[in-house]
């Protein structure tokens, strides 16, 4: 029985949100698609992190601003640092803190030096500003691959220092639709009490 939960957990991706994670993200569309007008960014796709959803759940949105609808989602783990637990994350812009960042962010097409099957991220608020410098990237993980049948993915510096580390098959699609898309895409990653 647990072998087809966590098949079905891993496989089934893209998984479908519940309503209220469509509905924040709805909520959120026209004024991501407002900002990426503003700046130049792609006006079909959004990426769309709810870090208050648990880390078991799909909580990384692909937005389709044509189709107004979630066409895709994967897990996302996030950083360690200061007092980070695997139920509640704490976030910061700054450098060293090994925690996730809040905000709007610009998916470049550049890679990581070790981990080339990746994105870097371009921070564009004053919050995550130092997102470039602390070479936060987008990018998979086969230790998260391992652990989406818990409720709550435990905390692993080695996978994730406040990326946004997705799962390999999560990672595959994100990885095609950036590279097909001429502009680059925002992210907005938001945590709500």
């Amino acid at each position: 029985m647990f072998g087809l939960y966590w098949g079905w957990k891993y496989y089934g991706l893209p998984e479908w949100p519940d309503d209220r994670a469509f509905e924040i993200v709805e909520q959120r569309a026209d004024v991501a698609q407002a900002f990426a007008k503003q700046h130049n960014m792609n006006e079909h796709y959004a990426l769309f992190v709810n870090y208050s959803m648990p880390s078991g759940t799909p909580r990384l949105f692909v937005w389709d601003f044509q189709e107004k609808k979630i066409v895709a989602s994967t897990y996302v783990m996030h950083g360690p640092g200061k007092g980070s637990t695997d139920k509640r994350p704490v976030f910061s812009n700054e450098p060293g803190s090994e925690c996730s960042a809040l905000g709007r962010f610009l998916v470049t097409k550049e890679h990581g030096v070790t981990l080339r099957r990746s994105f870097r991220l371009k921070g564009m608020d004053g919050d995550n500003k130092t997102a470039y410098s602390r070479v936060l990237m987008i990018h998979g993980s086969t230790f998260l691959d391992g652990h989406v049948w818990m409720r709550y993915i435990p905390l692993h510096r080695a996978s994730c220092q406040g990326c946004v580390t997705v799962t390999t098959r999560g990672m595959d699609y994100i990885w095609e639709l950036v590279n097909d898309e001429e502009k680059p895409l925002l992210l907005w990653s938001y945590y709500e009490e």
